[in-house]
Formats: C-alpha cells, sequence, structure tokens
C-alpha cells in the first residue's frame, strides 16, 4: 500500500482533494435525489415486520423507529463536518487513511467492499425478487430474479453517469409514489375510520410470538434510515462541497425521518399488528386491502421499481469507493479503470525497477483502459460479483444482521 501524505485540518481549514479524473457532476439536487434515492426504498417495506416482531407492540415500534431516526441523523452530521473539510471519493476510507494512515483506511476499505456494501446490494436483490416471485407466483425462480437484478443494475452504471442519475431521480419518482399511497391511505383510515377495508376473511393464525430483542429491532430501523452516508463516497463529484454537503445531507434526513415515521403509522392504521409481523412483504399486504389482488400486484411492480433506484445508487456509490481502493493500492490495479489514452506505464510503477512484468499474474497490476476513465466499469463489475456471493449464500433477515455486526 502506498503511503498518503496527511496535511493536518486546523482552524476549519478544507484540504484539497488529489488530482482526480472524476468531473464535478453532482449539484445540489442530484444529491438529494441520490441521497434519498437510497434512503427511500425497500427499508421501509422489509423493516417494518422485523422491528415488531422484536418490539412486540406498536408503541415500542415506534419508539425504536424513533431513537434510530435521531442516531442516524447524529451520524450524518458527523458526516457532515467530514465531508466539507475532505470533499474526496471513498469516505470512511479516504477520512482514515488521511487522518491515522493507510493501515486504518485499507480496513475500512476493505470492511465496506467486502462487507457492507454487497450486503446492503445483495438484500435490496432478494427483497425485490421477493415481490416478484410473489407477485407472479414463481418462487421457484427466486435465485435468478435476484440474480438478474443485479446484472441490470451493473449494465445501467457502466453504461455512463448521465443515465444512471436519470435513472435515480425517475426512480425517486417511484419511490415518492410508494410510500405516499401508504401515507395517505393510512393516515385516512386513521382520521375516517369508515374508510377501512375489511380484513381477510382467512382464518388467522396463531398470535406471533415476539423475541423480545430491542437490539435486533434497532439494528433493522438503523438500516432502513442508512444511505446518508452515501455522499461522502462521491463528494469529489459534487459542486461546492462546504455549502453543499450539509444542506444535502440535513434536507434528506428530515425528509426520510418523516416518511418513515408516517409510513408506519399508517401500516398500524390500516394492519394488526400480527398481519405485520408475519408478512415478509408488508407492502403488498397493505395495498392487497385497498386495491385488491390485480392491483396490488400494480403497487408491487411500483415497490420494485423504488427498491431498484436504491440498489442502482448503492452501485453508483459502491464503484467509486471501490476505485479510490485500487488507487491506492488496497486492491490489485485491475480494478482501477483509467482513460485508452492515458500514457502513464501504471504496470511499470507498480513493480521495483529491473523486475520483469509477472507472465500469469502480471494483469492484475495493470488498470483498465476504457474510454475517458470518469465511469469506473472494473470496480462496477468487481462489486457486483461479490454481491452475487451474498446473493447465493443467504436470505434478508441473516444479511440484515450480518452487516449490523459488519458496522460494529
Amino acid at each position: 500500500m502506498e503511503s498518503s501524505a496527511r496535511t493536518p485540518l486546523l482552524n476549519g481549514d478544507i484540504l484539497e482533494p488529489r488530482p482526480a479524473r472524476a468531473k464535478k457532476s453532482l449539484s445540489f439536487w442530484d444529491g438529494v435525489a441520490l441521497t434519498l434515492g437510497i434512503q427511500i426504498g425497500s427499508g421501509i417495506f422489509i423493516s417494518p415486520a422485523l422491528v415488531a416482531r422484536n418490539t412486540g407492540s406498536q408503541s415500542p415500534a415506534l419508539v425504536v423507529w424513533t431513537v434510530a431516526g435521531l442516531l442516524a441523523w447524529a451520524c450524518a452530521a458527523c458526516y457532515i463536518e467530514l465531508g466539507t473539510r475532505l470533499p474526496v471519493n471513498g469516505g470512511p476510507q479516504e477520512y482514515l487513511a488521511h487522518c491515522f494512515g493507510d493501515l486504518f483506511g485499507f480496513l475500512a476499505s476493505w470492511g465496506c467492499i467486502f462487507g457492507v456494501k454487497p450486503v446492503s446490494a445483495a438484500i435490496l436483490a432478494l427483497f425485490i425478487a421477493d415481490y416478484i416471485c410473489e407477485a407472479a407466483d414463481i418462487g421457484a425462480y427466486h435465485g435468478a430474479v435476484a440474480l438478474a437484478v443485479v446484472a441490470l443494475v451493473t449494465a445501467v452504471n457502466c453504461t455512463g453517469n448521465r443515465l444512471s442519475n436519470i435513472s435515480t431521480k425517475i426512480l425517486l419518482v417511484c419511490k415518492t409514489i410508494s410510500v405516499g399511497f401508504v401515507i395517505v391511505m393510512g393516515f385516512a383510515v386513521l382520521l375516517v375510520p369508515s374508510l377501512s377495508p375489511p380484513a381477510n376473511d382467512t382464518p388467522s393464525e396463531p398470535p406471533f410470538k415476539t423475541s423480545g430483542s430491542y437490539t435486533d429491532a434497532l439494528v433493522a430501523a438503523m438500516w432502513t434510515y442508512s444511505g446518508w452516508e452515501v455522499l461522502s463516497f462521491v463528494g469529489g463529484d459534487l459542486r461546492n462541497p462546504t455549502r453543499n454537503f450539509p444542506r444535502v445531507i440535513n434536507a434528506s434526513m428530515s425528509i426520510v425521518l418523516c416518511f418513515t415515521l408516517f409510513a408506519n403509522v399508517a401500516y398500524f392504521s390500516v394492519l394488526s399488528f400480527d398481519d405485520i409481523a408475519r408478512s415478509a412483504t408488508v407492502g403488498l399486504t397493505f395495498s392487497e386491502r385497498f386495491l385488491g389482488r390485480a392491483g396490488s400486484i400494480l403497487y408491487a411492480v411500483a415497490i420494485c421499481l423504488s427498491s431498484l433506484g436504491t440498489l442502482n445508487v448503492k452501485t453508483f456509490a459502491a464503484g467509486r469507493l471501490t476505485q479510490a481502493a485500487a488507487e491506492r493500492g488496497y486492491l490489485p490495479l485491475l480494478i482501477k479503470t483509467v482513460p485508452k489514452t492515458d500514457d502513464k506505464d501504471d504496470e511499470a510503477l507498480s513493480r521495483p525497477e529491473g523486475q520483469p512484468p509477472q507472465p500469469i499474474l502480471g494483469f492484475l497490476c495493470r488498470p483498465a483502459r476504457v474510454g475517458d476513465g470518469s465511469i469506473p466499469q472494473s470496480a462496477i463489475i468487481f462489486n457486483s460479483l461479490v454481491t452475487t456471493v451474498f446473493v447465493l449464500a443467504g436470505d434478508i433477515s441473516s444479511l440484515i444482521s450480518f452487516m449490523g455486526m459488519c458496522r460494529v
């Protein structure tokens, strides 16, 4: 690993980012769309059941959602300080490497690249597959659908930043509609109880037994709020980071906190507590009460599109993080993408003077040369391969618990 020069950040000084190929392509609204695009998504449709199972009743569940939201905002406030002082791509990897040295940056980098980021992406892919298979009644193809989702998002991000940003904004509209439907219908029932749809006539199952683990409930709720850190991974692409970083984070957190609390109140106003705790697809269960089976399938499509937007943003950010790690020497140079016209002999710089190139593994020491180098295609493809491993290895509940341990 190559050493990095560190400049003390004193008296509010801002460290200028290292020369990079990334262009300042993200405005304030792009940053908000990026952050909301990753925060508003599958979490609001997955975690309510997990929180309910581990709290046992409505009031503790709402308390957990509130506490988790405030904790997430406190963490985001710390990243505001770091992001304005060190506006570069890479997030915690760059912050730790700058302050404490490459060892800490290396550990943070590998923890994100081989743990937190691919696990989170795998959860989203499995969640989308759950809804598609439930709506289309094709449960036997669950794994294949999840892998197809990963491949689709990888292809979109490899085509360029413009298509990825457009996709993020379009899918953000789907997210807003999906969550907005839950909030509007739930509060309508809460204010006018006569609007409440009839409950299902199927025989009720035995009362659901909770595990009573508030720690697990808090982890599940925190996962729903996660995503505020995405801006730090693309800080080098943000225009005027000193002004826009705090505006983006605070605006996004206030919107997400309100959306999440309102959505949970709406769930409780329409569905019984046991229905929420048992359901793996609570959004589908909610929509069936108002729209029937056919309408709920259309709503499931909207939920899948909103989650696809979250996965798209995660892929966008993970690619930049992995590219930054390869630039620092934390990963093989093959994962780094450089312009085709770059005349620098990266292979010669990567080995001691006078030593011939390795005939077998020498390709690992040469970066990929694609286009103008602004799209980290090698890093994006590498991330998708790691994500595929977790898609094949786990289920949603176990992966959420695993990611909670990775963050700790």
